[in-house]
């Protein structure tokens, strides 16, 4: 009965260990820590490392990227999972282009300290439909029966403000906008009030006038955010005559400001609630 021979390295033999990978073709382990497993494969016996944390009864460490709906959501979470310094909340707050994004990461770096970073929740206020509708339609001219109808359909939206129409009175201006579609614009006449008085003529009889008032401004009160607070926005009425055909428009006045007003609130919430170190900028792991 003949057995391999055995070699030792330096003499240019195989040692113990090289001669049963040889004769064997069989994976074998090289040692194992906690839930990582190290493996010789062959043919060429590359070492290779293997990852059985989902065989065990639980994670290793919490991680997870989640995303909440809403701010009261946002702020629960973070206090369920929240680790003492540990844990911090970074903002990117974009005004101007109407974008805010809050982020919590629960197991940040502290100093001296690193951690994985791994475990993230992530808030995104989302627009409210009447705050992207107004602004959607913000300086788009419309002709006469269109405004009239975009009145008509967002009149909830109108805020009973002091020195501003009110909702049944622009209603009252959409409809006297709709009776007098078919006619030619004759004058228009400002008023001391700030308003427009219009005087509306049939082509075929010059003697039939319809008179109308135009506001020069409104208000509207809306949400800027879904399930949010409402902001007031003040907007200007516009008009342009157009071959005796009138087209109507609004410009809302600094809605940008409006949405910082709507951030800043919840990010003082945020802050506030939540107790953790605020940082503003992006973050990423």
């Amino acid at each position: 009965m003949s057995y391999p021979e055995y070699k030792d390295a330096e003499s240019g033999t195989e040692n113990i260990a090289q001669t049963v990978a040889r004769e064997t073709k069989k994976p074998f382990e090289l040692g194992s820590e906690k839930h990582i497993k190290r493996i010789a494969l062959p043919p060429g016996w590359k070492a290779e490392s293997f990852d059985d944390e989902k065989l065990l009864d639980r994670p290793i460490r919490i991680k997870g990227e989640a995303v909440a709906q809403d701010v009261d959501s946002f702020i629960a979470y973070v206090a369920r999972h929240a680790i003492g310094s540990t844990s911090t909340i970074y903002c990117g707050a974009d005004y101007a282009n109407n974008n805010l994004t809050i982020i919590s990461v629960l197991d940040d770096h502290a100093k001296d300290d690193p951690s994985w970073c791994d475990h993230t929740v992530r808030f995104k206020p989302k627009q409210s439909i009447e705050y992207g509708n107004w602004i959607e339609n913000d300086g788009k001219a419309m002709p006469q029966v269109d405004f009239a109808l975009f009145i008509e359909r967002n009149l909830d939206d109108i805020a009973n403000v002091d020195g501003m129409p009110t909702g049944s009175q622009l209603l009252e201006m959409a409809v006297q906008f709709e009776q007098s579609q078919d006619m030619r614009l004759k004058s228009h006449i400002r008023l001391q009030s700030g308003g427009v008085q219009m005087q509306f003529v049939q082509d075929d009889d010059e003697a039939t006038i319809a008179r109308m008032t135009m506001f020069d401004r409104l208000a509207i009160g809306i949400p800027v955010f879904w399930n949010g607070e409402h902001y007031q926005i003040d907007a200007r009425l516009r008009y342009r005559v157009r071959e005796g055909k009138a087209v109507f428009w609004y410009e809302l006045i600094r809605p940008e400001k409006v949405y910082e007003a709507a951030c800043k609130t919840i990010i003082d919430r945020v802050k506030t609630e939540t107790g953790l170190p605020f940082f503003f900028g992006s973050w990423a792991k």
